[in-house]
């Protein structure tokens, strides 16, 4: 702790000692639907994103990493494996865009729905969904 700690302001402004009731229902990501896991049933209307590489290449390429516990691995290596296995040859990102997402969110989830939309309309249809 240092004399800006011992300087700040109380923060009990901001909390509230009667908890509000509030729900929460976990659903799987989509893309776990492709997978053989036991799910509870599929939504009807739910867009089921195709995987970018099969289990062999993620095994592959994240071998050796240590999952057993959080904090075990190299975040930075992970960050990239990833990048690599769902962007391809696309660039890391050297420095953040600057660009702010909260503006015209609505229309940018919107685009990105209407892709996968799309995506999931050109894919052959072969029962597994």
């Amino acid at each position: 702790m240092n004399m800006n700690d011992a300087l700040a302001k109380p923060m009990a402004d901001i909390f509230n000692t009667t908890p509000s009731p509030w729900s929460f229902t976990a659903t799987p990501a989509p893309i776990l639907y492709r997978t053989t896991l036991p799910l509870p049933p599929r939504p009807a209307g739910l867009i089921v994103p195709k995987p970018t590489h099969d289990a062999n290449y993620w095994a592959q390429v994240t071998e050796g990493m240590d999952f057993t516990a959080e904090d075990r691995f190299d975040f930075a290596r992970y960050n990239r494996i990833l990048w690599k296995g769902l962007m391809g040859n696309t660039p890391y990102p050297a420095a953040p865009t600057g660009l702010d997402l909260r503006q015209n969110r609505e229309e940018l989830l919107a685009r990105y729905w209407r892709s996968l939309e799309q995506e999931a309309a050109q894919e052959p249809q072969t029962g597994k969904d």
